[in-house]
């Protein structure tokens, strides 16, 4: 029997393309390391724990009953963030919960920190307060610092993801961090930053 294990070293590409050839445990491998990832995205856009699940298994097994006619991904992560991200929008418009504009979609950012750590840096009250402008500013603006800085995904990687040109993406992230820096001082906003989940 293969063992999961072994894939810890391996390529996306590699993976993804052991997965074509039908290994199960490249799949199995496939949802230990990305579900957790992709339902934390996914849930930021639904804000429906059971749609957000529903998604995330259809999903898996969509890939699973297609894979033969699957393309190549050297970016596994980026490939199914865009699948779950299309299939939770057109479920959310199908159920009507709002129209085309992806503005309309409430995507939430939460702060995942140590609280020993963060209650040295900055009280509560000034955590709250930093939560609140980051949760403030415009759904896309949230969902590009969110893929960029906690997810790490390229420039690219972000248009591909959310439908958007690259230079979109630039403008997006730009403006973000311009906002929050016209309303807190720069460490803050880096603090902010690292602090996205």
């Amino acid at each position: 029997m293969e063992s999961s294990s072994g894939y810890s070293y391996t390529t996306d590409a590699a993976l993804w393309d052991d997965f074509l050839s039908g290994s199960k445990t490249a799949y199995a491998y496939l949802y230990d390391k990305y579900a957790r990832t992709l339902y934390n995205y996914g849930y930021k856009i639904a804000q429906n724990r059971e749609l957000t699940e529903d998604c995330l298994q259809d999903l898996f097994l969509a890939i699973l009953e297609t894979r033969e006619r699957l393309g190549r991904t050297d970016s596994i992560k980026f490939y199914l963030m865009r699948a779950l991200r299309r299939e939770i929008v057109r479920r959310l418009n199908r159920e009507q919960r709002f129209d085309h504009e992806l503005d309309a979609i409430d995507f939430r950012i939460e702060f995942y920190y140590e609280p020993t750590w963060l209650d040295a840096q900055i009280s509560q009250e000034q955590s709250t307060l930093l939560l609140h402008e980051l949760n403030s500013l415009p759904a896309r603006q949230k969902e590009a610092l969110f893929l960029k800085y906690f997810d790490n995904l390229s420039y690219e990687e972000i248009a591909g993801v959310m439908g958007i040109e690259q230079s979109s993406v630039y403008k997006i992230v730009y403006k973000a961090i311009a906002s929050l820096q016209k309303r807190m001082a720069p460490h803050v906003v880096i603090l902010i930053l690292s602090l996205i989940r």
